[in-house]
């Protein structure tokens, strides 16, 4: 009686031992799902980093040109609802939307920075730009701030009774954007502006569309930059 009474005990364990082991198996069989590879359904978009001058500007100055302004062009500033990856549209007053599958492709401030840069430094009154991190010992002309309040598509309200079949209603593109700028050194404010940009006709939900206009707004900003510097830099 004894000797059943162990092989059943024996026959006990062996039954917890083996669930436990294929509870393990089933737990690293998960852990190794999750590991796999998922292909993303959403799309990424880059700002343009197109920058000729315009044609009534004059011409750029020669690579010997030492005249040019050097700028030093810090990490822009965003609204805290504007979201550093999805890009954002406004429906109605008061509703924001964050799209989960229409995101940048970097993050939203270097994206921004990146661009303004680039467009700025294309310009025939300004030599070079650097972005923050600055390299050591680095010395300009003009340090300039962005603080992003606006960088959006803007539609009408969702209509729940509307047609699925209708073309998309019309909005438009917004930027607005203040920016600073100051004395190296001091941070003394020698200039404070807002650009504001409105690109219409935007077919809402076109994110390739909208994406370009915004870049436009960019545009406008580094024109109105170059116009202040130039002013700052003739008195």
């Amino acid at each position: 009686m004894a000797y059943f009474a162990h092989s059943s005990f024996r026959l006990r364990r062996l039954g917890v031992f083996a669930l436990a082991a294929g509870l393990l198996a089933l737990s690293v069989a998960g852990c190794v799902r999750l590991l796999e590879p998922r292909t993303s359904d959403a799309t990424y978009y880059l700002l343009g980093e197109r920058a000729a001058p315009s044609a009534a500007s004059p011409q750029a100055p020669s690579p010997t040109d030492t005249t040019g302004l050097r700028v030093g062009l810090r990490k822009p500033r965003l609204a805290s609802y504007l979201d550093a990856t999805r890009i954002v549209t406004r429906r109605g007053p008061h509703q924001v939307q964050f799209a989960e599958f229409h995101r940048w492709g970097e993050e939203l401030d270097r994206g921004i920075g990146r661009t303004v840069a680039t467009r700025l430094a294309a310009r025939p009154e300004v030599r070079g730009v650097e972005v923050v991190p600055w390299s050591p010992g680095a010395s300009f002309d003009y340090v300039v701030e962005l603080h992003v309040l606006r960088f959006e598509g803007v539609g009408p309200a969702p209509d729940p009774e509307a047609d699925e079949d209708a073309p998309p209603p019309d909005g438009h593109a917004q930027v607005v954007v203040e920016w600073t700028v100051l004395r190296p050194g001091t941070d003394a404010v020698l200039a404070r502006q807002t650009t504001r940009h409105r690109a219409a006709a935007w077919p809402v939900g076109n994110y390739s569309a909208l994406v370009a206009r915004l870049g436009a707004g960019l545009d406008t900003l580094v024109e109105e930059v170059a116009a202040q510097l130039s002013r700052l830099n003739a008195s």
